[in-house]
């Protein structure tokens, strides 16, 4: 199940990733258009706004809606066909009127998530192109900060080695056998050519929120069912990679009650937890793990 999550998971933030691109492009259209590539007066600057916002609306945040619709009910059923498997009663095995209205509480919430950034960056791309006209920023300089708002050091470049880079990164970010590689490229991109090394950018926090609420939504609403179930131990599952957290590296595979995990996790500190609840934060922001419900006494 764990890999399977994984996988949902970098698929998820793919194609936030991928909808992201398609927003600079049209931000950059859009604001190329109404101004025939010159240096925008301030009324227009004003004028762009509600553009800028409309894009924002069409091109991220109605796509992501259509993301977390379908990629959640992907993870619904995994958790369902992982509850299949146990030796529970049937009627703990399928989705009732409850858990639909769960899934529904949990989707809303994670598009808040991207609303929320989305209205940050709204201001911060409106600031830009104002600000660009008061302090008379050549219009290609304007073009490349709002790349750089929206996709950071990610953004399309003029310059053949960057988009070279980035492409590398996009294409091969997920898999394991290059991920040397990819990590010499992310560091070559950051201290050679990134003008935004903070990654204060709409895709910085994007893509984590799309890893992360994939991760959390399979969290809550697999403790939801344990807990229908009268399930009151968890295993923690998942892979190690070089970054794992202490708490990752002692609890993996390890089986513990409820109040167990409770415990330790309120007694124990370490670089990156989270506040939360810990089946849903785990480890931390972009932990790659999870709580599997199961009894002591299965003979599986």
């Amino acid at each position: 199940m764990s890999r399977i999550l994984e996988k949902l998971a970098d698929q998820h933030e793919e194609r936030i990733i991928n909808v992201l691109y398609k927003l600079e492009e049209d931000v950059v259209k859009e604001v190329t258009r109404a101004t025939k590539g010159q240096l925008v007066s301030q009324r227009l600057a004003i004028q762009l706004q509600p553009r800028i916002r409309n894009l924002i609306q069409t091109s991220f945040l109605e796509e992501a809606d259509i993301i977390i619709n379908e990629e959640y009910n992907k993870i619904a059923k995994e958790v369902l066909d992982t509850f299949g498997k146990m030796p529970i009663p049937a009627k703990f095995k399928s989705l009732t009127e409850v858990d639909l209205q769960t899934i529904n509480a949990l989707k809303y919430q994670s598009f808040s998530g991207f609303e929320d950034i989305a209205e940050r960056f709204l201001k911060v791309i409106n600031d830009e192109v104002y600000q660009s006209t008061i302090a008379g920023r050549p219009f290609e300089d304007m073009v490349s900060n709002i790349r750089s708002h929206i996709n950071g050091v990610y953004k399309t470049s003029n310059t053949a080695e960057i988009n070279e880079l980035v492409d590398f990164i996009n294409e091969n970010k997920f898999d394991n056998a290059k991920r040397v590689e990819v990590e010499e490229a992310v560091r070559k991109l950051h201290t050679q050519y990134a003008s935004d090394r903070a990654g204060n950018n709409l895709r910085r926090y994007a893509s984590q929120i799309a890893h992360d609420s994939v991760m959390q939504f399979h969290g809550q609403f697999t403790v939801a069912k344990a807990k229908e179930a009268g399930l009151t131990h968890f295993t923690y599952t998942g892979t190690l990679v070089r970054d794992s957290r202490p708490f990752c590296q002692n609890m993996l595979n390890k089986t513990l009650t409820e109040k167990e995990i409770r415990d330790i996790w309120n007694n124990q500190g370490w670089q990156g937890k989270s506040t939360g609840d810990p089946f849903i934060v785990r480890g931390g922001y972009r932990c790659r793990h999870t709580w599997i419900p199961t009894d002591p006494n299965w003979d599986i």
